[in-house]
């Protein structure tokens, strides 16, 4: 009875043979199917060059520099009404319009009696006028002015720490992809290496089964083994491309190219406890800013009700022809401008002003508890990261020595087929684990520098 229930296991085994033989074929060859592109040139990069690179290259940081220009260029805007205005006017008129002729001719100078005649009033004959004029006029009192541009100093204050939190969030994701990118390469490194330890288990087994030391399921078992080391490694070179992919269009890179870590992942070194302070982070002083900006609109709301006085000037030229000036005048004058009734219009801006300030008052008190939490958690990120990889390199290294242990325990008939299998895998499998707990402690240190950063505008 024993022996016919082994024969039906071998039997099932014999029936699974053949695919998976064509399995193993076909994952032999997807390693050359999914080879690098010739077409693509590959660029290797150190942590500090990716940066460097990512710094001039990448598109989210552009686009945040440039509206950091264009709040300046709107912050130059609002100031430009504090300056007294000027321009120059030149142009020619030629009319029969009774008032036009006898205005023209009394700036030209040239009103004589005969033009009070009343056929010649009424009815006068064409006239030309050339005249040039130059006019100043100054706002030189309108409160809503200073505090208009005050609205737009704030505004591209936070525009410019917005700038500045972009630059580092540029970093962190650098630094995170390239991190990405050297943990797909050590785990395709890895499975190849588990390939090579598959394929030598399968030969030792190849040649146990024809001594008749192992079973035809053993062998089988085997082959399933390494067809499925196999298929691992197709997947580690699939990651391996995806993330070096993700990291060249983080750096501004098109499809042709490909950036190739040339860093490897490092044994962590102790960290330095530092303070720092959320209110010195440049996303925090953004909203900081963008709350000033929007104290500055409640204030310049209020002053809307406060009448402004405007001066201004005119010098003009007028003459019959354009090669002469016949006579000149000039025009002084002081005008205040005080809306007393705007349907109710001043009042409405005024609430809405104070709201918005208050928005954004709320909106900064909330950022700041959350960067303070933000920090606190990732510095227990940071300890568990460093935590993980000392256990789990101990314990790749635990699996490594059990696996020649029980390869050596194997060869000496002490250990079964299933045992070295099963060492095998553990060992390949706490490997990995080693590689992505270090992977994840320079993530965790990366984002704890990134939400402990203390900014300034010229960083």
């Amino acid at each position: 009875m024993p022996q016919t229930c082994n024969n039906n296991y071998n039997n099932m085994y014999r029936r699974l043979a053949a695919p998976l033989l064509v399995l193993m074929f076909a994952f032999s060859w997807a390693p050359q199917a999914s080879a690098q592109d010739p077409g693509v040139a590959i660029r290797a990069l150190s942590l500090a060059e990716a940066i460097e690179v990512a710094l001039d290259g990448n598109a989210s940081l552009a686009v945040a520099e440039a509206r950091r220009d264009i709040a300046g260029s709107q912050r130059r805007k609002a100031a430009s009404p504090l300056w007294p205005q000027i321009s120059l006017e030149s142009g020619w008129v030629r009319s029969v319009d009774p008032v036009m002729v006898f205005g023209t001719k009394l700036r030209q100078g040239r009103f004589g009696p005969e033009d009070l005649d009343f056929e010649a009033l009424n009815h006068p004959d064409a006239v030309d006028d050339w005249s040039t004029a130059i006019g100043l006029r100054w706002s030189i009192l309108d409160p809503t002015l200073w505090s208009g541009r005050s609205s737009a100093q704030h505004q591209a204050d936070a525009a410019g720490w917005s700038a500045v939190r972009t630059r580092e969030a540029t970093v962190l994701i650098t630094r995170t992809l390239y991190y990405r990118a050297q943990t797909a390469a050590a785990q395709l490194e890895a499975s190849q290496a588990a390939v090579n330890a598959a394929e030598a288990t399968l030969d030792s087994f190849q040649k146990r089964r024809e001594r008749g030391l192992l079973t035809e399921a053993d062998l089988l078992q085997a082959r399933a083994e390494y067809a499925a080391a196999l298929a691992q490694q197709v997947e580690a070179e699939r990651v391996r491309l995806d993330a070096l992919q993700d990291l060249g269009r983080h750096l501004g890179w098109g499809p042709e190219a490909l950036p190739v870590p040339s860093d490897t992942l490092t044994i962590p070194q102790p960290m330095r406890d530092e303070a720092s302070d959320p209110r010195a982070r440049a996303d925090l002083q953004a909203m900081a800013a963008a709350a000033d900006a929007a104290g500055a609109t409640s204030t310049r709301a209020k002053l809307s009700l406060i009448p402004a006085v405007d001066a201004f000037a005119r010098y003009a030229t007028h003459s019959k022809d354009p090669l002469s000036f016949d006579e000149d005048n000039w025009t002084v004058g002081v005008m205040l401008r005080w809306p007393l009734f705007t349907g109710f219009s001043r009042t409405a801006d005024v609430q809405r002003a104070n709201l918005e300030q208050r928005i954004a008052r709320i909106e900064y008190e909330q950022a700041l508890r959350d960067a303070e939490a933000e920090i606190d958690q990732a510095e227990r990120a940071v300890g568990s990261a460093l935590q993980q990889v000392d256990a789990t390199r101990t314990a790749a290294e635990a699996a490594d020595s059990g696996h020649s242990l029980m390869r050596r325990r194997f060869d000496e008939g002490l250990a079964t087929a299933a045992d070295l299998l099963q060492a095998e895998s553990r060992a390949t499998s706490m490997r990995q684990r080693a590689i992505d707990s270090l992977a994840a402690y320079h993530m965790a240190v990366a984002r704890l520098d990134f939400v402990r950063s203390q900014s300034n505008q010229e960083s």
